[in-house]
């Protein structure tokens, strides 16, 4: 696989899985050569836009003469442009209800399930307000929902991209949503939660799998962000609709038969995987990052470019 010129930033505001309420997920990415973001999930949002400030992340945007806001006040009501929610657990969803009072209108998109959600047990006046346009009257027309179909592209106001969503088995309700976001014709893929297939009882992976072999095939996908919530160690039934590193490493193996049934091993050589979501816990000895990235270098029997992505880090896709 050739190293492809990046078409993307992202900068991880949040990136961890759990536990640390300043560090949960969210990525901003944004075409490059722009600073109109798009904000992949929303589990840490101000918090996550202070600690990318301090490690310079934002030299690049200034604040309007005359204006009171923050750097990060800035971005927030200006470069943020959509939030794209793959699925409503709090973890995702907790930096942008927290930010809503203080931010500006924009959209936000997912899958239909994930919008019924958001708008009937989130934004309906008894666990926070309404800030969204329809629900629980008065709705205060924030943000305005936009359910994203299966499989079709859409622009995202305000940004040169565009995003397909596809759908992830994560849980027994609600499905998590994989995002593929476009910029002039080079994509990367944003996945949710999820676990196995052969764990879930469902195809959803191997179908998102299909849906991007020909983008890898022809140079085109630069990237993909997939969870591991867990070290190996950790039984099949107690997952969660999460991924450990050997089931990581299997979805990807099952990916690279895919994109070369005749060459697998080499398929994926230099594809830019972002590790996501790892789990944070209390115990004691080395954490489940330390955990993970070792397991998942030892097996990276494929040639995978591992990145791990950490808060403020910001880095070309």
């Amino acid at each position: 696989m050739r190293t492809l010129p990046p078409a993307f930033v992202c900068i991880p505001i949040g990136a961890a899985g759990g536990l640390t309420e300043g560090n949960l997920p969210a990525y901003l990415l944004a075409a490059k050569g722009t600073t109109d973001y798009i904000c992949l999930d929303a589990g840490t949002v101000h918090d996550g836009l202070v600690a990318a400030r301090r490690k310079g992340c934002f030299d690049d945007i200034m604040v309007a003469a005359g204006s009171t806001l923050t750097l990060e006040g800035t971005v927030l009501t200006r470069h943020i442009k959509a939030y794209l929610i793959t699925h409503p657990y709090l973890d995702h969803i907790q930096g942008m209800v927290q930010a809503s009072p203080n931010d500006t209108p924009k959209p936000l998109l997912s899958l239909p399930g994930v919008i019924e959600d958001i708008e009937k047990h989130l934004f309906n006046w008894r666990l926070w307000p309404n800030f969204g346009d329809r629900g629980v009257a008065p709705c205060l027309n924030l943000y305005r929902y936009h359910a994203l179909a299966h499989g079709v592209t859409t622009p995202i106001a305000g940004t040169s991209l565009t995003v397909e969503a596809l759908p992830l088995a994560h849980g027994p309700q609600t499905d998590s949503a994989a995002f593929l976001v476009q910029s002039a014709g080079q994509y990367a893929l944003y996945m949710g939660d999820t676990g196995p297939d052969s764990v879930e009882g469902r195809a959803t992976t191997q179908r998102l799998w299909k849906r991007i072999a020909p983008l890898i095939r022809e140079g085109r996908l630069h990237g993909i962000f997939i969870e591991t919530s867990y070290p190996d160690g950790r039984a099949d039934e107690q997952l969660f609709s999460h991924l450990t590193s050997s089931w990581l490493m299997r979805v990807f193996r099952q990916l690279a038969e895919l994109v070369s049934p005749s060459s697998p091993a080499a398929a994926l050589t230099g594809l830019n995987v972002i590790i996501v979501h790892i789990k944070p816990d209390l115990s004691t000895g080395a954490t489940p990052a330390e955990r993970v990235r070792a397991e998942l270098t030892a097996a990276n029997d494929l040639g995978l470019s591992l990145r791990f992505a950490a808060q403020g880090v910001r880095f070309d896709l």
